[in-house]
């Protein structure tokens, strides 16, 4: 009796300390982060500039001393620097990472590129290895010419009854970093042409730092980065980043898809911002989202700066915090809340639940 008295005591105190909320921000010096629940833990990265590496917790309040694994090196010096916003998704059964990077030439600049993984249950686990750029046919890319190949923040879409996707910041053909859109075949890994579907035309779209931290200025360029697919019910939308990231006015976006072509602009209404600086936060942006391990919410994960000048750097770090939805299931984003408020955690954290999804 007194064993099983010990042993309900404890079992109770986990329950208790698996229910205990956290605090933002949930991981420091991560900028671009994006999440996924998978056996038992959240499973974060973020930029790591020369790698690409996974932290993962089986709380989120855990994720700022969470294992920490290098996924991903690379030697081939055509793209191995400033390696870029990756991302986890699971496309029908293997885990995959969008990407981007660099070389050091000209010639070898931004691409998006992923890489293929294992069909394991999650994907801090997986070896993984490169599986190519994803890049538009030539005369079918950015720029004046269509054929500028500069592309980051590469991202995975699915629509029912339409396709999938892959969605990411290129250059339109005036120059300014816009977002497209090109068809994705995930038996080949082969893109179509891009398509630019929102551009910088917003005043809050049109704020430049000059990376040193300085007051940002409108300078009526702008641009807009970051795309990332939210569902809810038979609802889409692309969140997106608007203006510099090294500008205190970074902030976010929402792309609502209204059942058209995809491949048109006229088929996403843009609003924002939806979520901006406040309670000293800065920069908010660059987002993506995640389920609660029991499936039933949404949370909407992004990075700040607590420098009011901005910050394009080290110092960013990740924030975590839900979505609601109001009676039309408009997506409401709130405004980040201040580093002392104790944050519910997301439903089903604690328990033997497991949302891992297959996109397929």
């Amino acid at each position: 009796m007194r064993s099983f008295k010990v042993l309900s005591v404890i079992g109770l105190l986990a329950q208790v300390i698996c229910s205990l909320g956290f605090y933002n921000p949930v991981r420091k010096g991560a900028a671009d982060p994006a999440m996924v629940w998978a056996d038992g833990n959240y499973h974060l990265t973020y930029t790591s500039d020369t790698h690409i590496q996974i932290t993962k917790s089986p709380t989120i309040g855990g994720l700022n001393k969470g294992e920490t694994k290098t996924v991903w090196t690379d030697s081939d010096t055509t793209r191995n620097l400033h390696i870029w916003a990756p991302e986890m998704h699971r496309i029908k059964g293997i885990w995959i990472i969008f990407y981007s990077s660099r070389g050091a030439k000209d010639e070898e600049g931004f691409r998006t590129r992923f890489l293929r993984g294992c069909n394991g249950p999650n994907p801090s686990d997986c070896t993984y290895t490169f599986g190519g750029d994803l890049v538009a046919p030539e005369g079918q890319r950015g720029g004046p010419s269509k054929n500028n190949a500069h592309s980051i923040d590469g991202s995975y879409l699915k629509i029912p009854g339409k396709g999938e996707y892959h969605v990411l910041s290129m250059i339109d053909e005036k120059g300014l970093e816009s977002i497209g859109i090109a068809t994705l075949d995930t038996s080949k890994w082969k893109v179509g042409g891009w398509n630019v579907i929102c551009r910088p035309d917003q005043p809050w779209e049109q704020f430049d730092g000059d990376g040193a931290g300085s007051k940002a200025l409108r300078t009526g360029k702008g641009l807009v980065e970051g795309p990332y697919a939210l569902y809810h019910g038979k609802d889409i939308w692309l969140s997106y980043s608007g203006s510099d990231c090294s500008a205190p006015q970074y902030a976010l976006g929402l792309l609502h898809y209204n059942g058209g072509d995809p491949l048109k602009a006229s088929s996403w209404d843009k609003t924002g911002p939806v979520l901006s600086s406040a309670n000293g936060h800065y920069g908010t942006g660059h987002n993506s989202f995640f389920s609660s391990p029991d499936g039933t919410e949404i949370w909407n994960l992004f990075h700040a700066t607590s420098n009011p000048k901005g910050h394009c750097g080290v110092n960013r770090y990740t924030m975590a915090q839900k979505v609601t939805f109001d009676a039309q299931n408009n997506p409401i984003f709130g405004e980040p809340l201040s580093n002392e408020t104790e944050i519910p955690p997301p439903s089903g954290q604690g328990k033997k639940v497991d949302n891992s999804t297959e996109l397929v």
